[in-house]
């Protein structure tokens, strides 16, 4: 159930690690198109319902991802100094912290239902829709929390098998309760919203179930001592890392919206070809994510353990991953991108732009790549700022300014331009500044050791 990163090859733990997650990954991508897909055989307003709702999911979920990676670094580098109290201490406590925050964001978010969706822009015919939804998806929002940061722990230990199985284990699930409590299959009554929304809830609870399980009963990891010591220090270490690590996960979706926007001056169908592109660019960059979720915790372990060359090996290991695996997608998308694009519209302009965005910025994916790692370096470290500089960066410095100027220029290409642009930048001082940390921390390292032969 746990595995030492500090020793063996650093390309076999990557490798190890990151295929469950991919795993994992892709049966949660699944999960959402089923989802898509059965709530959509109740008509297009119910449809609408779940998009509106959407915004809400993310943010849920990147409240969990900001105390997960907090946890991860946090447990990855006690793990490497052998400090397995401080491990017990910081799993427990980042479950009771996981536990805090799900309830008070359900109570908020039920309290305030009709006025948040109303904000976001829903029409009132589609409030009874939401409210049917949301009123069970709030009451199970700590199922789903819970155990994305148990699992956020376990993957810091170096086992991302057991987490990757759980995320396949509520997909399949969920997919297989969708149906019968949507359409009301074997006797069941027909829910349709609250079907979509109980199966989400049965299928996590399930998930929170096994994972405090294994946490508890396997792992030995939480335990009620933990519970009333050093409550404040382990949030605290926590959230250093957590806090950032929220803004980050933020500014994805931020970018996506502001490049929308920017889109949307040339109209609906730019708007279209544009969502075609990014739906196959997020099933391309799969791996890289996969990857990226792994890299922390072996840095984190091996940062721990003082092991600081270790570390370069793994930024170095996984950039050079990136660069191969991005420019193999790239050569991909330019030969087949008109035949996948036409597998989802078929109008001219959007067709026109969708193929630009996937001529233009696919050959930046590399560059993407090694932004991921570094900033899963920079968590795994306890630097969770640079990380989030560099996402900041990305899109207000990197972004912003150049889509402006290149739109006026270039028009719609101009957007992707920048895109790419952007995509480059923000890579290689990602790399830059990883490898100017571990050479600074290495040489620091050589001094004290020096230092005290010369005492000694």
């Amino acid at each position: 159930m746990q595995v030492d990163l500090t020793k063996g090859r650093v390309q076999g733990h990557l490798i190890r690690m990151t295929i469950p997650m991919i795993m994992g990954l892709l049966a949660v991508i699944m999960m959402n198109v089923v989802d898509t897909f059965f709530v959509g055989q109740l008509g297009t307003t119910h449809l609408a319902a779940i998009s509106f709702i959407f915004p809400v999911v993310m943010i849920r979920n990147a409240l969990a991802f900001g105390i997960g990676v907090g946890v991860s670094s946090v447990v990855a580098r006690a793990l490497g100094s052998r400090n397995t109290e401080k491990v017990k201490a910081y799993t427990t406590q980042a479950l009771i912290l996981a536990l805090m925050i799900s309830i008070a964001f359900a109570v908020t978010g039920y309290t305030l239902m009709d006025p948040i969706f109303t904000m976001l822009g829903a029409e009132k015919e589609l409030l009874p829709y939401i409210r049917d939804y949301m009123g069970i998806w709030y009451f199970g929002c700590f199922l789903v929390v819970v155990p994305m940061v148990g699992n956020a722990s376990i993957r810091a230990m170096g086992n991302t098998k057991f987490p990757g199985y759980i995320m396949v284990l509520i997909a399949v699930v969920n997919m297989a309760l969708d149906p019968v409590f949507i359409f009301g299959l074997f006797g069941f009554p027909r829910m349709e919203m609250q079907g979509a929304a109980l199966a989400t809830v049965i299928s996590y609870s399930v998930a929170f179930c096994v994972s405090l399980y294994v946490l508890a009963r396997r792992m030995r990891i939480i335990n009620l001592e933990s519970c009333f010591r050093r409550i404040w220090e382990s949030w605290k270490a926590i959230l250093h890392v957590g806090i950032p690590a929220l803004g980050t996960n933020l500014m994805s979706p931020l970018s996506m919206a502001l490049t929308t926007w920017l889109v949307a001056r040339y109209g609906t169908e730019a708007v279209a070809g544009y969502g075609v592109a990014t739906r196959l660019e997020a099933m391309c960059l799969i791996v890289l994510y996969a990857m990226s979720s792994v890299t922390g915790p072996i840095v984190g372990q091996n940062w721990g353990a003082g092991r600081k060359d270790r570390v370069g090996h793994v930024v170095y290991r996984g950039a050079r991953f990136s660069m191969i695996w991005g420019l193999s997608v790239a050569v991909f998308l330019w030969i087949a991108a008109l035949p996948l694009i036409r597998l989802f519209d078929d109008n001219p302009a959007a067709i026109d732009s969708a193929f630009w965005y996937l001529m233009i910025v696919p050959f930046t994916y590399s560059f993407l790549g090694v932004a991921m790692i570094s900033g899963s370096m920079m968590n795994g470290i306890g630097a969770p700022k640079a990380s989030l500089f560099l996402t900041f960066s990305r899109l207000l410095l990197l972004y912003l300014p150049p889509a402006l100027l290149l739109s006026h220029f270039l028009g719609l290409k101009g957007l992707y331009v920048a895109t790419a642009l952007a995509n480059i930048s923000v890579g290689i001082g990602g790399y830059l500044w990883c490898q100017y940390k571990c050479r600074s921390e290495d040489g620091e390292q050589r001094r004290n050791g020096k230092t005290q032969h010369l005492a000694v």
